[in-house]
Order: C-alpha cells, then sequence, then structure tokens
C-alpha cells in the first residue's frame, strides 16, 4: 500500500500522546512495611515481592482473603471531561475455587460520593475475571464524566486465588505536537541476534519489553529519556520474539529472531 505524503511550508507535526501518569507509587517500589506499599490508602493482603516483577525491583504479591476479596487502591484527582488511560501489568494463580483477580474502579464525585457512569461503569467493573499465569498487559481508556473530581483505582483478588500487581498507569491523553525531524525511524539490529540487540533513532525512550510470540515477557527495562540502547539477548531461547518500545507518547514494536552463531 502506497502512503500519501503532504508538504506543509517550514515545519511539519505530528500528533501524539503525551502525559503524566498519575498514580503514586505506581511501580510498588517504595514500602511503609513489607505489606504496606507507600501511596497506596486501601491495601489488603499485599505484600513486597521480588521474585515476579515486569520492571525495577518489587511488584504487589495479592493474596485473596479468607472469606472475600482483598482489595488495593488509591484516590486520583480527575478533570471532567478530559479522556484518561489505565493501564497495569497483572499475573494470576488460582487455586482450588478461586476465580482471579480483576479491577474495580469507579468516578467520584466532591463530596466523595461514587457516581454511576453508564458509559463506563461495564469497563470499570468488569465481570470478566483476570486468570492468567504470565504477566499480562491490560489498558482501558474512558472519559470522565461531567461530576467527576477523582478517578477511584482499584484491583481485587479473589478467595483462593493470588494475583501479582506491577506498573499501574493512569494518565490523562494530552495532545501535543513534535517536529517531523525529531520522528526517526527506529531500528532494530542484529536481526537475527546473538548477544545483543541494538536500537537505534529512539525519541525520549521510556520503557522496552521482549515478548514472546505466545505474549509472555521475558525481559522488561524502564528508560530515562534516551536515543539508543543495547539489550543483552544471549540468555533467551532461539526463536522469534516481539520487543515492545515505548517512546515519546507512542508504542513502537518491531520483531527479532534470536539465534546462536
Amino acid at each position: 500500500m502506497k502512503r500519501a505524503t503532504f508538504f506543509v511550508p517550514l515545519l511539519t507535526f505530528e500528533i501524539s500522546l503525551i502525559s503524566q501518569n498519575l498514580v503514586e507509587n505506581s511501580g510498588f517500589e517504595a514500602w511503609e512495611k513489607t505489606d504496606r506499599p507507600t501511596g497506596w490508602t486501601h491495601v489488603e493482603n499485599c505484600k513486597k515481592d521480588s521474585s515476579f516483577v515486569v520492571s525495577g525491583r518489587y511488584s504487589c504479591l495479592h493474596s485473596g482473603g479468607s472469606s472475600g476479596t482483598s482489595d488495593l487502591g488509591q484516590t486520583i484527582a480527575v478533570i471532567p471531561g478530559k479522556v484518561y488511560t489505565l493501564s497495569f501489568y497483572n499475573r494470576t494463580v488460582i487455586t482450588a475455587s478461586g476465580k482471579g483477580s480483576r479491577i474495580w474502579c469507579y468516578w467520584k464525585d466532591a463530596e466523595d460520593n461514587s457516581l454511576s457512569d453508564p458509559s463506563t461503569d461495564d469497563i470499570l467493573r468488569p465481570s470478566k475475571y483476570f486468570a492468567n499465569d504470565s504477566w499480562q498487559l491490560y489498558s482501558v481508556t474512558v472519559t470522565a464524566p461531567a461530576e467527576a473530581a477523582a478517578f477511584y483505582l482499584e484491583v481485587r483478588t479473589n478467595t483462593n486465588s493470588i494475583a501479582y500487581w506491577d506498573n499501574f498507569v493512569f494518565e490523562e491523553n494530552v495532545t501535543t505536537f513534535i517536529p517531523e525531524e525529531k520522528l526517526t525511524c527506529v531500528t532494530v539490529y542484529p536481526n537475527p541476534a546473538n548477544d545483543y540487540i541494538n536500537i537505534n533513532n529512539i525519541y525520549d525512550l521510556q520503557h522496552i519489553d521482549i515478548l514472546t510470540i505466545a505474549g509472555k515477557i521475558v525481559w522488561s527495562s524502564d528508560f530515562t529519556g534516551e536515543n539508543s540502547v543495547s539489550i543483552p539477548v544471549s540468555g533467551l531461547r532461539n526463536g522469534m520474539y516481539i520487543i515492545r518500545i515505548q517512546a515519546s507518547g507512542k508504542l513502537i514494536t518491531r520483531k527479532f529472531i534470536k539465534k546462536e552463531n
């Protein structure tokens, strides 16, 4: 398929989404105690864990209650009418009669009352549970209703289930402009790769995941605006992988093959 090119005098711009994460302690790196992550105001059965993480040092190991769900939440100020994206990583282990885990979020008014919003209620409080034994990325985009003053972010883990949570993001979708000269073509090489894979021509790199074709994350790291990086892949098994790059408000994916010499 041919790509149409338009010429505009002086500068060409591309609209992108760049915003600030509003979740406090979104990656569970700060803890008041081993069972109380900093910034999370409603905490039940959440423990510091380093055995399963997406990035950083820790995640939340969340155990279902003995006779009901265990909840984990915090309240975030919002602006009515603005569009927000919620995303996070979840991994759930189900035992016996457990159902798994899920989100259970609300909009709140200025008096801290929960709001009913037909356009988002089913999205924010779904009937479907998470039941995946490897890290999965979950993401939804919603618009704050006219009466909203806050968003109550809550996740729940059911009885007889264990969940791991990491890398929460709740951010306003802010439209901005990036000059065309900064929108360079991302290159991933060598391909096939043996010891390292290099990624060049990135603008404002924030995060990289390497996933198997089945969607399992096998390597992950945060970054602070680099333009090029080199990632070790010698420990990966031979085969095809997906590399997912978050940079300059965009999500870029590439495929590469890991192959021994």
